[in-house]
């Protein structure tokens, strides 16, 4: 298990001894009592207890009748409290996973999802099947970064920015660049959408913009209401309104060749290729599904210039 600081014991309080197994079994039963499925309960206090500790899943299991570390032991009370209010467990322990690698979030970011990973395989795959050495990739609406550090780690000749309209969120993403040492190959920009990158041009553009219709919170797990932030959620037009804006420029930003990639709610597949089969009428576009069969991802291909 790992070693967690005693110097972060606050002076005037004794330590808690309490094993893991009591712990978690008392979160859960708090947690089931104050209304929660108790199935999501468990997933939420494995998650702490996983992350706080260092450990997998099955190491957690095999260890539950150690005592909790008095670090987290005086913690875990207030960690708990926060999760009755619906407070997201990644906020609590201030990371979550994304492909693979521990990214630090805050409610200055969305929390990255799985769904995502699927996107980011989209263009590593593409990448792949095209021999591409060097690459250009521009992130927009980058919030923890999650998107396009996780391709310049995948990919180690692409050279990207990620960008932000939030200032705030910008903060995030530059402490997961350090903390992945990617400041050589990964720039970040505050941006309204593509507004900066007038004259420049990129291999890849990638973005999972704002696509909640502002009317959509009844269709929302009460979390993501509560505490992601509104700025990263909602987009007027039913949703479509930033897609419709990056959709008129978007050839002013692609290299001949080049691909935009975008993440989509999963009922705006048919319109959204619409919007962007009109504003580029020789671009060819692609729906794909997610592991349910949802659209969830478009791509648009610009033409080379040879073709």
């Amino acid at each position: 298990m790992a070693n967690l600081d005693k110097n972060n014991l606050p002076r005037d309080k004794r330590p808690v001894k309490i094993s893991l197994l009591e712990a978690r079994k008392w979160a859960i039963a708090e947690l089931t009592a104050a209304g929660q499925d108790p199935e999501q309960a468990t997933d939420n206090v494995d998650f702490l207890l996983t992350g706080a500790l260092k450990v997998n899943y099955g190491m957690l299991r095999a260890n539950l009748s150690r005592q909790m570390h008095p670090w987290l032991s005086e913690r875990w009370p207030t960690w708990i409290a926060r999760l009755m209010k619906q407070e997201p467990a990644q906020y609590i322990l201030g990371q979550a996973p994304f492909y693979g690698e521990e990214f630090a979030v805050d409610d200055r970011v969305l929390i990255p999802r799985p769904e995502t990973e699927l996107l980011v395989d989209w263009v590593l795959q593409d990448l792949k099947a095209a021999q591409k050495g060097p690459v250009t990739v521009l992130d927009v609406g980058t919030g923890s970064g999650a998107i396009i550090l996780t391709l310049a780690k995948q990919w180690s000749t692409i050279r990207g920015v990620g960008a932000d309209i939030s200032r705030n969120a910008l903060q995030v993403a530059k402490k997961n660049r350090n903390d992945f040492g990617l400041a050589d190959r990964v720039g970040l920009v505050q941006s309204d959408l593509l507004s900066a990158f007038e004259g420049q041009r990129f291999d890849v553009i990638v973005s999972n913009p704002p696509y909640i219709r502002p009317d959509g919170q009844a269709e929302m797990d009460q979390s993501v209401v509560t505490y992601e932030p509104d700025l990263a959620l909602y987009a007027s037009d039913g949703g479509l309104a930033l897609y419709k804006q990056m959709a008129k420029t978007l050839s002013d930003h692609l290299n001949p060749g080049g691909s935009a990639y975008f993440e989509i709610g999963y009922d705006q597949g048919e319109d959204l290729k619409a919007v962007f089969q009109a504003a580029l009428p020789t671009a060819k576009v692609t729906l794909k599904q997610d592991l349910a069969k949802l659209d969830r991802m478009i791509r648009v291909q610009l033409k080379n210039e040879n073709d």
